[in-house]
């Protein structure tokens, strides 16, 4: 079953000098429980289109299909409520909120949802566990090293039984051994929950690694064969 299916995807912005174009008729189509990259430069557009896939941008034109819905249709409130239950982020940055300890941080999502606290804390302290953290669980963000924040941004994105998780550059503010092993940390961990890995990345080394490889380059979106 079709998880990601891009059609005619374009997005464009105005400015005092006229209109700038950032993607032009993106096409793409990704099964269920694929991992898949989009590699580029810096300004190529990658981020652009992860937002837009993650309901936090819009599309100039074109149709996105996640899951046999239709985000380009969708009213505000639907977009995020089908991004709280149905998708998770990794970012750069991880963005754990400073004044709350790594497991209140995973929990965030869940409680989002409206779930039980106590549920909240069992399926946080599940996935803390799955990604090693269960010794951090009261450590507040500035007290974990920046490998250990990245793991708990996975937990957090995991939590709440998301279908699909999108990463914007995962890895671009680690060293290479810890790259590695959040690599490694979330391969292992799609293979084990079959969700959809959407990575977006400039790390050669990361996107070798996956098995379905797309490039932006001059706002247009090509397969690496």
């Amino acid at each position: 079953m079709i998880e990601i299916k891009v059609e005619g995807l374009a997005k464009e912005y105005r400015s005092e000098s006229g209109v700038v174009s950032v993607l032009n008729d993106l096409q793409l189509v990704a099964p269920r429980g694929s991992v898949l990259s989009v590699e580029g430069a810096s300004g190529s557009g990658k981020s652009t289109f992860l937002n837009i896939i993650g309901t936090l941008d819009f599309a100039s034109k074109g149709h996105i299909f996640l899951n046999d819905v239709d985000l380009s249709v969708m009213q505000e409130r639907a977009r995020e409520r089908f991004r709280s239950t149905e998708l998770g982020f990794v970012f750069q940055q991880h963005n754990l909120l400073p004044d709350f300890t790594v497991l209140e941080n995973v929990m965030m999502p869940v409680l989002i949802q409206r779930r039980p606290r106590k549920e909240a804390r069992r399926e946080a302290e599940e996935k803390l566990k799955m990604v090693g953290l269960e010794h951090r669980l009261d450590h507040y963000p500035a007290q974990v090293s920046g490998g250990e924040l990245a793991r708990a941004g996975v937990a957090r994105a995991l939590v709440g039984g998301k279908k699909m998780i999108l990463a914007d550059e995962p890895t671009g503010n680690l060293d290479r051994s810890n790259s590695e092993k959040l690599a490694d940390l979330l391969f292992s961990l799609q293979k084990e929950l079959g969700f959809t890995l959407l990575i977006v990345t400039h790390d050669g080394e990361l996107a070798g690694r996956v098995p379905l490889r797309y490039r932006l380059r001059t706002g247009r979106l090509e397969q690496i064969v």
